[in-house]
């Protein structure tokens, strides 16, 4: 290959971007049936982040993991060593003792995130590597997420093990297509890039819409058979689109993620797609939580730096394999170190044993996010992903519930930010834009949105 200069702005998004990779990365973003780009994305990884993911594939292989109901000393150490830095354990008495009295630790929510982040971050964070990340809100909170580059590539560890699990060996390439992001929305980022966890392997983020491909249907298929992806990531009303227009992916992994997939839908990917299928339980806030394997039961926590807990609506632990809301603690995330996260999922917590001997934790009957999507009046799918993207930066609010009638009616109720107004000229002229100006659209503030009993559901819809 001749040399090839490498643009200075992609050398600051990708740090370790190679010149084997640029090529090839070129060569995608060039292809004549090519989506729409429209971002330009870079992992941000440098040698620092590298020596991390290579510590965290050891971990998965060698630590012990936390499948106890009590947390390890370890783990205990690790929010000990969090106090006179974090806001959230600045109450903690004198004397306080994390490894005995761990219950008692305060808890956080995606409340807290959205409203009292500061006191989630530690004082001491160095921000200058900070990637922001903002949530589409599947449970009610539409947030933002400081995270770190060295906590995202650390997730390529995760997806090697669980890779590993269900019989499928990894080989990325630097500049071969490997992954593939796919989702159908009215509108999302679209990009191409290299991961210098996968030694600047591509990966590509699409929209399925034939809207965002300049050839239509026709472009979007012949792209999707010459990338030839690998590992498929991707959520279950994408997937089940891909099925219904016989898209050409034939991967060997697919994770689907953000909501639910149930077996019947898994069974029907993997037999249409001819791959092993993954549920991924994992949140912008978490990062990966857990994940079924096969001949498991349940979603499996994976992660040796992650303690999960089941609580009940007071805070308190529930018993061992009683339904509670899934806590987190832990991570790999510097910028938001989980201390007893109340995820608003819920499920009952077991045992399992792995094909390596460990004992794992296991996450029964998990009743996580449902999958949902509403319809415009020309017949078109919006998804909820839209309708919060579409929202989200147009006025602040806490939380939001939207629902669809089956006359496709709709009402949409926001929890405003206490003594900041909201618009409501300006909302309901966005949702005209998805739905169709002739929709029929009801908003209401309401302050008390997500104070009742039980979890938030945010999405719902009666549309055919």
């Amino acid at each position: 290959m001749q040399p090839t200069a490498i643009p200075d702005d992609w050398r600051q998004r990708a740090p370790l971007l190679g010149e084997r990779a640029w090529q090839g990365l070129t060569r995608w973003l060039q292809h004549p049936d090519a989506p729409r780009w429209n971002r330009t994305m870079g992992d941000r990884v440098g040698e620092r982040e590298l020596e991390a993911l290579a510590r965290f594939r050891r971990a998965l292989a060698d630590e012990p993991l936390e499948a106890a109901a009590e947390p390890s000393p370890a783990m205990a150490a690790r929010v000990d060593a969090l106090r006179g830095t974090l806001p959230l354990l600045d109450a903690l008495p004198y004397g306080f003792d994390c490894a005995r009295d761990f219950a008692d630790l305060p808890t956080s929510s995606r409340e807290d995130v959205a409203r009292r982040l500061a006191e989630l971050v530690p004082r001491d964070a160095e921000l200058d590597r900070a990637i922001v990340y903002s949530t589409s809100g599947t449970t009610g909170h539409s947030v933002v997420v400081p995270s770190h580059p060295g906590a995202m590539v650390q997730n390529l560890a995760h997806l090697e093990r669980l890779a590993a699990l269900h019989g499928v060996k990894l080989a990325p390439e630097a500049g071969v297509p490997f992954a593939l992001n796919a989702g159908v929305q009215q509108r999302t980022y679209v990009f191409a890039t290299s991961l210098a966890g996968w030694g600047g392997a591509l990966l590509a983020k699409v929209n399925l819409a034939a809207h965002d491909w300049a050839g239509g249907a026709a472009s979007r298929a012949r792209f999707l058979a010459a990338w030839a992806p690998t590992v498929l990531a991707s959520e279950p009303v994408s997937l089940a689109e891909a099925l219904r227009l016989e898209l050409p992916l034939r991967p060997k992994l697919v994770v689907s993620s953000a909501v639910t997939l149930t077996r019947a839908a898994a069974s029907a990917v993997s037999e249409g797609l001819g791959a092993a299928v993954v549920d991924l339980y994992s949140a912008t806030e978490t990062g990966p939580v857990a994940a079924t394997l096969p001949d498991a039961e349940g979603h499996v926590v994976l992660c040796p730096d992650v303690y999960v807990e089941a609580l009940d609506a007071d805070g308190e632990r529930v018993p061992e394999g009683a339904r509670g809301e899934i806590t987190v603690t832990g991570g790999r995330n510097p910028y938001l170190p989980l201390v007893r996260y109340r995820t608003g999922d819920h499920g009952r917590l077991g045992t399992t044993l792995l094909p390596d001997g460990r004992r794992a934790r296991v996450i029964l009957d998990l009743e996580g996010r449902a999958s949902v999507s509403f319809r415009a009046l020309d017949g078109s799918t919006v998804t909820s992903v839209d309708v919060a993207r579409t929202i989200r930066p147009l006025v602040p609010f806490v939380q939001q519930a939207l629902v669809q009638r089956a006359d496709l009616a709709l009402e949409l109720r926001l929890r405003p930010l206490p003594h900041v107004p909201i618009s409501v000229e300006v909302v309901d002229h966005a949702l005209r834009e998805l739905f169709g100006r002739d929709a029929r659209i009801e908003i209401i503030l309401d302050p008390e949105l997500g104070n009742g009993a039980g979890k938030l559901v945010a999405w719902q819809s009666e549309a055919p």
